[in-house]
This record gives structure tokens, sequence and C-alpha cells, in this order.
């Protein structure tokens, strides 16, 4: 009897087990699901750097008979999808006139790369994640080379609405603040990273897992890593045709994140900001 799982239950099922080259393709198909329906093995193969047999492998091993599988279940993704990125689309074409098509395709890959990341705040380990950001006694939050400014921009809008929030910068070479603090202080980690990956962060998700500390890690869609010392990890897609990967789904994620954080602390929200008010109009922090 055929499996009524999706794809990406089914790889979440699959992810313990999983050697190296196996959670490179999971990360890419997870990523990219959408689009899938324009793919075949061979070029799914390519695209993620795994062999042609890999993939087949893999896929038997996810309970499906053939790639074609794979591709219908692709497209029953896309058609709302589509459907959605197009009316953007049109809307923006009619105010801001003629684009290229270089321009055209790159702002559909990055409104699709959007859509996804909202696809991904759902689910068993987005609510995880929620839930330990907003209760949590200390957050902690790292990124590295360049999403180490998208991390500390998270970081500090986090230390808005609630306290006991803190951005690693790894200086003192211990990750003390993380690794040293009291162990009834309940604390989680959120990681960023995306391609070439940093050695910190990966240590840094090692380290963590070893000391009992929930770790989140919000990646790109190759990421091979992550899954190796948590199974809260977010693949958002950050190739969109630009010459650097693009940091837009990131950033829409992690804004969503901010936004479910704020739903669940609720009232608390308000007392604090409104503390922090007081204290920025004593000090002149601002113009207005």
């Amino acid at each position: 009897m055929k499996s009524s799982l999706s794809l990406f239950e089914r790889i979440e099922a699959a992810s313990s087990e999983m050697t190296r080259s196996e959670r490179l393709l999971a990360a890419y198909l997870t990523a990219n699901a959408r689009e899938l329906m324009l793919e075949n093995a061979a070029s799914v193969a390519r695209k993620s750097g795994v062999s042609p047999m890999t993939v087949g492998r893999f896929l038997r091993t996810l309970g499906y008979d053939s790639f074609d599988e794979v591709r219908r279940e692709a497209s029953r993704l896309s058609a709302p999808a589509e459907l959605r990125i197009a009316g953007r689309f049109e809307q923006f074409s009619r105010s801001q006139g003629p684009v290229s098509d270089v321009r055209s395709a790159q702002l559909t890959q990055q409104i699709d790369a959007l859509v996804a990341a909202h696809d991904l705040a759902t689910g068993e380990h987005w609510n995880a994640m929620v839930r330990q950001v907003a209760t949590s006694q200390r957050v902690f939050v790292a990124g590295y080379q360049t999403v180490r400014g998208v991390a500390s921009d998270f970081a500090a809008r986090l230390e808005y609405v609630r306290e006991g929030v803190k951005f690693l910068d790894g200086a003192d070479g211990t990750y003390a603040e993380l690794l040293g603090a009291l162990k009834s202080q309940t604390r989680c980690l959120v990681l960023v990273d995306i391609r070439r990956y940093a050695k910190q962060a990966e240590a840094l998700a090692s380290a963590a897992t070893e000391a009992g500390i929930p770790v989140f890690v919000i990646t790109d869609a190759y990421c091979h890593w992550a899954r190796t010392y948590t199974p809260h990890v977010f693949h958002v897609q950050t190739d969109v045709g630009f010459f650097w990967d693009s940091t837009v789904a990131i950033v829409g994620f992690i804004n969503l994140l901010m936004n479910g954080v704020i739903e669940q602390l609720g009232k608390k929200v308000g007392e604090r900001v409104s503390r922090l008010e007081k204290l920025q109009d004593r000090f002149g922090a601002f113009l207005d």
C-alpha cells in the first residue's frame, strides 16, 4: 500500500538515518519542492551535488517508485503558489513599468522563495522553535560571515520584545555565555548559516547539542551538516539568480518567527516595549 505521507513528512521520518549525501539531497528537495515538477533525477543530482544513483536509491527509501511520482506531487504543490506569484508580479509590473527578462525572472524567484518560506512556518518543528524562543529564560543567536548582520539584527529586534537575548559573536573563543551558563536556566540557540558554511556554526551546534540545549538552524537549500545535530532545520531558498545568494527569504522567515514569538508572549510584549520607550525618551535615543 502506497504511503499517504508528503515528501516533507517522508524526509523528516528518515532524517535520523541519512548519510551525508542523503542529507544534502534532502535539503535540496525540501527547499525546492515546488520546482521539482520541472526537474528530473539527473538535474536534481547535478544541482544537489550527489550522484543520480543516490537520487534513485534515496527516493526508493522514501517509498517512491520513480521520480515521476515526486514530480506529480510537486505539481499539486505548485498550482496555488504560481497563481499567487503571478498576481503579485502582474501588480508589480503595472506599477513599475517594463522590467528586463533577467530581472523579471529574479523577481519571480524571490517571490517564490518568500512563499516557500511562509510554507515552512508551520508544523511541529516550527511550533517548537516559536515556543522555545518565546519561553526560554535565555535565547542565544549566532550567524557568521555574510549572514552575521541578519542574525545580529534578529537578536536586537528580539531583545525589544523579551529580555534574556544575546547575540553570540564568539570573540572570547569559548561561547561561555551559552555553554557555561547555569544549567538551571532554560536556554535555546538559533543559528543562521548559508554557504560557504562557517566552521564555527557546526562546532557551536555540536557543543550545544551535547549540552542538551535545543538548537534551531535557519539555512539554505544545500546545507548538509545541520541535521546531524538537530531535527529543527529550516531550509530557505537563497539561490534566485543573483551573483550572491539572496537573504530576502531568510529575513522574511525570521520576521515570521518574530511575529510568532510576539503572539505567544501576548501582553508581556506591550509591557516591555512601554518600559523601553520610557528609557529611550530619558536618554534621548531618537530624533522624533
